[in-house]
């Protein structure tokens, strides 16, 4: 679409979309109806006073396309950004809790891994906690775990990057270490028979939890390469 051909029709379903993008970030972020009416509301008469400047000829079709596509991405961003967070957090108590687990394996094998996992959980949950406290318009809150990468390595971008990598190799060995099955008689600890891999007694919310978990990771460390190209 080009400057020349955009018209006051473009514009009508460009605040459509917007409006029907805001009713649903407001269900599924607020809980209180009449804060998402409200919410609902604002977003509402903004698109409908944009739609009102360009049909008074006050901002041309094309300036009202543009500041409400500006208006729908910055709605996203926002949603993504504590849609992120949220998850890093639940995510977060998720590693703590597979950590102490595979501390408390016999004969210590998972101490090493166990401890990582709640160093890196409880990071996780400061990071996230601390990131919704302050909203999306400053900089993202620095967790202690990860600060010590960066120190180590003196390197912020590359201590940020061996973090993340050592994240999404923990969320793998969380998921794929061997564990006694329920209701097993375990008589000798290395016994195959009585143990299985940990997904196979984890909840499918769990598992997609820990899927989108590993996209944002990944996503995070793909962000951070292209900023400091």
């Amino acid at each position: 679409m080009s400057e020349t051909s955009c018209d006051i029709h473009d514009v009508t379903k460009a605040a459509s979309d917007l409006v029907a993008t805001g009713c649903n970030i407001g269900m599924t972020y607020l809980p209180e109806g009449i804060t998402r009416l409200r919410f609902s509301s604002i977003i509402s008469s903004f698109a409908n006073e944009v739609i009102q400047a360009v049909d008074e000829g006050l901002i041309s079709a094309w300036q009202g396309l543009q500041e409400l596509r500006a208006e729908h991405e910055e709605l996203l961003s926002r949603a993504r950004f504590y849609l992120q967070n949220g998850i890093g957090v639940a995510a977060g108590v998720m590693q703590v809790r597979t950590g102490i687990s595979a501390i408390a394996m016999p004969g210590g094998v998972g101490a090493i891994p166990g401890g990582l996992l709640i160093a890196h959980g409880a990071n996780n949950i400061y990071e996230g906690a601390g990131n919704l406290y302050h909203g999306p318009n400053v900089p993202g809150t620095l967790g202690p775990v990860r600060y010590v990468y960066q120190r180590a390595l003196k390197d912020e971008h590359l201590g940020s990057t061996i973090y993340y990598s050592m994240d999404l190799y923990l969320s793998g060995y969380g998921i794929l270490r061997q564990v006694p099955k329920r209701g097993s008689f375990e008589l000798f600890r290395y016994d195959p028979i009585t143990r299985e891999k940990s997904y196979w007694q984890t909840g499918k919310l769990a598992l997609a939890l820990e899927v989108v978990v590993d996209f944002f990771t990944l996503n995070t460390m793909f962000q951070d390469e292209y900023r400091n190209e």
